[in-house]
């Protein structure tokens, strides 16, 4: 394959975008999931204790 050099420059441009893009969006939906309820979250949270260390012996349970 044979690229000229302005060909490289527009792959990396568009690639950068791209890059730029995706980090936006992931850094928004990060933000999106620090805004919730904290009342719902902590219920989650409880929810996940329990079914995480449900089938665990009692000394060897992951949270307290």
């Amino acid at each position: 394959m044979n690229s000229t050099k302005s060909d490289l420059t527009t792959e990396e441009t568009v690639e950068s975008v791209d890059l730029k893009t995706s980090i936006k969006e992931t850094v928004r939906s990060l933000k999106f999931l620090l805004e919730g309820d904290e009342q719902e979250q902590r219920e989650t949270f409880e929810y996940l204790k329990q079914a995480l260390n449900g089938d665990r012996p009692s000394n060897r349970r992951l949270f307290q």
